[in-house]
């Protein structure tokens, strides 16, 4: 048995993910990688931490919004104000882009509820809620609630020379605030959607201030590649999603020129997580047409969320 991600069981998927790595790591394989070119990208809703019955940051963004409608109690005439103090997961849920909703109209719920605020602040604010908030299921604390396989590949990957970055179509500030502490992946390598800055000058000296709207582009679909060359400036060999959100990515990993791994996170464990298809049907097609590794919660992990 291998003492190569234990948290894995004993099936095609984890020997694929042996192999490739031993082969670009190996100075006499002909799939020789530089280290310089060992760069792995991964989404992270769904794909390294729970992404039901909402994205983690949605969760954020209801607690913001009820605050916001306790203090101003004529917001609860706008929709997500009066969802968010019903607890009406639905509509939120309906507005993800993976089940046809508008990802701008929820991106700017998403950033505008921060508006006027410090960065600074924010990142309190977001680490405050990640150290304290728990699933409504699970019970768990939602920084808790991480992909235990997958946070053992990253390791995996680092201890190869793979510089590993995550990809993510939610808030870039917001999975920094406690990247290093749940992946061991440094912020400056978390990409995501982003919000508008501007510095203003205080008594203190410049200070980052969160502004309305969005960065184009959303950091997901066809704007994860996008980010990829504006933020790392090269292509990854490895990629890893769960979504058709992260179809572009999972193509470009294999334009790199070099031996390539993409990996397809499937969501087929209803006892232990949750067991769903939907806005990842396009990606499934895709991995069979592309030679995508799937991988499956059910038959390739050992555990989900616990060592």
């Amino acid at each position: 048995m291998s003492e190569i991600l234990t948290l894995w069981n004993e099936t095609s998927a984890k020997k694929t993910i042996i192999d490739y790595v031993n082969s670009i790591t190996n100075p006499e394989s002909a799939n020789f990688v530089p280290e310089t070119e060992r760069i792995a990208i991964l989404d992270n809703d769904g794909t390294m931490w729970v992404e039901k019955p909402v994205y983690v940051q949605v969760f954020f963004i209801i607690d913001r919004l009820k605050q916001m409608a306790e203090a101003d109690p004529t917001l609860l005439s706008q929709p997500h104000f009066k969802a968010a103090a019903m607890g009406d997961f639905t509509y939120f849920s309906r507005l993800d882009p993976h089940a046809g909703g508008d990802v701008k109209k929820l991106m700017k719920i998403v950033f505008d509820s921060h508006a006027g605020m410090s960065q600074d602040d924010f990142m309190l604010m977001a680490k405050e809620f990640l150290d304290t908030a728990k699933h409504p299921r699970f019970g768990m604390l939602y920084r808790d609630l991480t992909y235990k396989p997958m946070v053992e590949l990253v390791h995996y990957l680092g201890d190869n020379g793979v510089k590993v970055f995550l990809a993510s179509g939610g808030g870039m500030s917001f999975i920094r605030t406690v990247s290093e502490e749940i992946y061991k992946i440094p912020r400056e390598r978390v990409i995501g959607s982003n919000v508008a800055f501007e510095t203003r000058m205080t008594d203190e000296g410049p200070v980052v201030f969160r502004r309305r709207g969005l960065v184009d582009p959303i950091d997901d679909g066809a704007g994860k590649p996008v980010n990829i060359e504006l933020h790392i400036g090269r292509k990854p060999i490895l990629a890893a999603g769960n979504s058709d959100g992260d179809l572009h990515m999972l193509w470009l990993a294999q334009k790199s020129g070099y031996r390539s791994l993409s990996l397809l996170l499937r969501h087929d464990d209803a006892e232990r997580e949750y067991a769903y298809n939907g806005g990842s049907e396009k990606a499934l097609q895709m991995a069979k047409e592309r030679g995508w590794i799937m991988v499956s919660m059910k038959d390739d992990w050992k555990a989900v969320f616990k060592d």
